[in-house]
């Protein structure tokens, strides 16, 4: 996605170096307040970069929907409590609505959004309005729920699904935003990755209502290929998280089965048609565009081949966990399955051959596991392994996976990223044990370009009963990306979008002009020829001639000739 900050970031930096020059005098103390060192919960350094972005871009630029590319586990909901702070404050806007994809996203930012958690917890609001944090109560809107909480609430949270006005509840809670409320700040939680008409038209109608809108996500590019209509002010990439002292998020570990070791084969019980991974390309493709549901169903031999590596990768993982972390999380295996029957076979064979309670999560679970695989990872929760078919991507944030096992191929960036960043999160925060994520993945899934992304170390040719040590296969550490002559920055404008162009209409207005060349004979003897061209023969195919002095159109064409062809000899 196109970066339209790039182009100010050098008066960005002296702005900043000026302490905060050129905005008013309550928002340059809202973000010396930011600053202070004596915080009892300090936001990391990309986080006030990304505050300290958005007010630029607020105040100097008039940018009035911005997008933040922020890593998983980059503290995103940290930096929208900032941001309403600075709002409320210094704006006097007082209505916040806070939107996103699925019901795993909400009831994380319900926990950090209930009770004013996180405007508690970094105390945000300055001196002389603390009493600010009183005014942001929580309306979650779900069905069943009363509009009125709207108008009670200073925070409105909600999947997008619940302002369609294609449904009761959505048009009901859109009246209610349209007749009575006046100004208001929304922010998109990963909420661009919905069908687009429907989360575009909800914006449209939204847009005289929206003094300011911010996109906070890790892929803003979505599944449909489009990317949101907001501009990119600041990208904190996985590779700058990396690479931070301690680390923010985990590093990759990526562990590819020997081939002959392992052949993908896929039967479909439906037909007991059998294909191996070659075959699978369109059938995982349909997949993706949600063309089909696929009953292929990973053979046994691979899949328990796979599982039994998975399996030797958690348990190196638990005692790195004793050792390095002294305990203080239960690491546990996640597991991406094709198809629900994918699924079902993958459950099974850990229960029944290797004894390893596992949590199975698919479209059809019922609220019940949905809530058990929130509480995946602690000390309470009776599951070692979780297998999900595509229900467990983003807002699903359990630190304590620590190994992930890919039984099928992704063709989507969104969907790889989306996937992997669930193994991303720390367990130790603020520990430099450099904790990575293991990942079982066979090459023939082609994968590469995913682990180019999150800057894997690969280790190929691995076999059942192949160990590691505690202190093996941590990853070197990765340097940011810094921009040090943004002055020699080249800008690229952006797209336009498609244009219907009729090049018809514009040849007609190109004249073409047709005539004789009086001056043939000057004109050909101002050719030059080099010394290494020569004319070394001419044809002669034929002869127009036309009587002279008679007035008539007609035309002879003749043989040439003989004499004319013996001279050319």
């Amino acid at each position: 996605m196109y970066n339209s900050f790039a182009k100010y970031e050098q008066d960005f930096r002296n702005w900043k170096d000026s302490d905060f020059s050129d905005v008013g005098p309550l928002t340059r103390d809202f973000l010396e307040h930011l600053k202070r060192e004596e915080a009892p919960c300090k936001l990391w350094n990309h986080q006030k970069e990304s505050v300290f972005r958005v007010v630029y871009s607020y105040e100097l630029l008039q940018m009035r929907n911005v997008l933040l590319n922020i890593v998983t586990g980059g503290g995103k909901t940290a930096i929208i409590g900032a941001i309403m702070a600075w709002l409320k404050t210094c704006h006097n806007i007082n209505k916040f609505m806070v939107l996103c994809p699925n019901t795993i996203v909400r009831d994380r930012l319900e926990d950090d959004f209930n009770n004013a958690t996180v405007f508690r917890k970094f105390e945000f609001f300055p001196a002389g309005y603390e009493h600010y944090t009183n005014e942001m109560g929580l309306h979650i809107m779900e069905p069943g729920a009363s509009p009125q909480g709207i108008l009670e609430n200073g925070i409105i949270l909600g999947n997008i699904h619940q302002l369609y006005p294609s449904n009761i509840n959505g048009e009901r809670n859109l009246v209610y935003l349209m007749k009575y409320i006046t100004d208001i700040a929304i922010f998109n939680d990963e909420a661009h990755n919905t069908p687009a008409p429907e989360y575009d038209s909800v914006l449209r109608l939204l847009s005289k209502k929206v003094k300011f809108r911010l996109d906070t996500t890790a892929t803003p590019e979505r599944a449909d290929g489009k990317t949101p209509d907001s501009k990119m002010i600041y990208e904190y990439s996985i590779s700058d998280a990396q690479a931070e002292v301690p680390p923010i998020i985990k590093s990759v570990v990526v562990y590819q089965p020997k081939i002959s070791f392992v052949q993908l084969t896929y039967t479909n019980p439906e037909t007991d048609e059998k294909r191996t991974i070659d075959e699978m390309d369109q059938e995982f493709q349909k997949i993706e565009s949600g063309l089909t549901a696929t009953q292929w169903v990973t053979d046994p031999d691979p899949m328990k081949k796979q599982i039994q590596i998975a399996l030797e990768r958690l348990n190196e993982q638990k005692k790195r966990a004793e050792t390095l972390a002294g305990g203080k999380y239960k690491p546990i295996l996640f597991v991406v399955a094709i198809c629900i029957k994918d699924g079902e076979a993958a459950k099974s064979m850990l229960e029944k051959e290797f004894g390893i309670k596992t949590l199975l999560v698919t479209e059809d679970s019922d609220e019940k596991d949905r809530k058990e695989a929130r509480k995946l990872g602690k000390k309470d929760s009776p599951y070692d392994a979780v297998v999900s078919v595509l229900m467990l991507r983003e807002g699903w944030d359990v630190p304590e996976v620590c190994v992930i096992l890919l039984l099928r191929k992704f063709s989507s960036r969104v969907y790889g990223q989306q996937v992997i960043g669930r193994g991303l999160r720390l367990n130790a925060r603020g520990e430099d044990t450099q904790e990575f994520c293991a990942v079982i993945d066979h090459e023939k899934l082609n994968h590469q370009w995913l682990w180019d992304i999150v800057g894997a170390k690969v280790k190929k040719d691995i076999i059942q009963g192949d160990l590691f040590g505690i202190e093996d296969d941590l990853p070197p550490k990765r340097k940011p990306q810094v921009l040090f002559t943004p002055e020699l920055l080249i800008e690229i404008p952006e797209p336009t979008g498609d244009e219907d162009t009729n090049f018809l209409d514009e040849l007609e207005d190109i004249e073409v002009i047709q005539g004789d060349y009086p001056d043939w004979e000057k004109i050909m003897a101002g050719f030059e020829y080099g010394p290494e061209v020569e004319i070394s023969k001419v044809e002669i195919e034929k002869i127009q001639g036309k009587k002279l002095g008679e007035e008539t159109n007609f035309i002879e064409l003749l043989e040439p000739p003989e004499k004319l062809l013996n001279k050319q000899e």
